[in-house]
């Protein structure tokens, strides 16, 4: 049974007629818009994650998405990846992913990036 969330109201694109999160994923569909060409990835989520993410730290799966297709800066801390993005409305966030095999992506963590990690991100993404 599906229960309607805050994401709901969070994302429009996002009508769930199948039910599930994923409608509206800009991995769904081409990126416009851009002059810039970004391979976006695949993503795999599930309801616990996504959920997590939003109660926790008020961010969607949208955003998550949108910093991987917008310029950013990545770096590895052991097997996890570190990275600094920002949103197509300008929103900074912090993120540790892991990329598993076939380069599909999977977020464990997503949040507002300090003000150490905005100086950061502003220095190195181009």
């Amino acid at each position: 049974m599906y229960i309607p969330l805050l994401y709901d109201r969070l994302d429009p694109c996002n009508d769930h007629r199948d039910g599930s999160l994923r409608d509206g994923s800009l991995a769904d569909r081409p990126r416009v818009g851009s002059s810039r060409r970004h391979y976006l990835p695949e993503f795999e989520w599930d309801e616990a994650n996504e959920q997590k993410l939003l109660y926790s730290h008020d961010v969607t799966v949208r955003e998550v998405e949108e910093c991987f297709a917008n310029p950013h800066t990545k770096k590895r801390d052991g097997d996890a990846m570190l990275m600094l993005g920002m949103t197509d409305d300008g929103r900074m966030l912090f993120l540790v992913y892991e990329r598993k095999a076939g380069g599909v992506v999977r977020v464990y963590s997503a949040r507002n990036q300090t003000g150490s990690e905005r100086a950061a991100y502003r220095r190195r993404a181009r």
